[in-house]
């Protein structure tokens, strides 16, 4: 039950008790007294629940486990993992996206960016393509292929 109906509750029956009803009719300075201890007593407790609860501070409750929002990632910048190349270089092996493959499955091939572009001179001629870490920078990412 709420707390504001249980000292409600509490108040009516004090003042109910305070209150004596007499067969014989009591003196009207009695009266007064006994209604004015019983207006005293009903205020001390009213104030005492009043100041009991505007000292409570509210609880804040926070999941336990809270799971991160989850983000849509637009089809646009998934990239297939079927056009992934491992080039042999005089540096050592390399891994980029093959232009040609871009060009032949994917739709947006010609708005990649152009800063990822990447010439490669490998043993067997010049390779191009576009650099996986330069496009994951720019937001695109690497779905498996099916």
């Amino acid at each position: 039950m709420s707390r504001k109906f249980i000292s409600s509750i509490m108040i009516a029956a004090i003042a109910a008790t305070s209150l004596s009803f007499s067969a014989a009719p009591a003196k009207a300075n009695d009266d007064l007294a006994k209604f004015l201890v019983g207006a005293t007593a009903l205020v001390i407790i009213g104030k005492a629940i009043s100041d009991n609860n505007r000292h409570r501070q509210p609880v804040a409750v926070t999941p336990t486990n809270p799971k991160p929002p989850r983000v849509h990632k637009p089809r646009r910048y998934a990239l297939t993992a079927a056009c992934v190349r491992r080039h042999n270089t005089y540096d050592g092996k390399v891994k980029v996206f093959g232009q040609k493959c871009l060009q032949k499955h994917y739709r947006y091939a010609d708005s990649l960016p152009r800063h990822c572009k990447v010439r490669l001179a490998t043993t067997k001629g010049t390779k191009r393509g576009y650099s996986i870490p330069c496009l994951r920078n720019e937001g695109y990412y690497i779905v498996s292929s099916k």
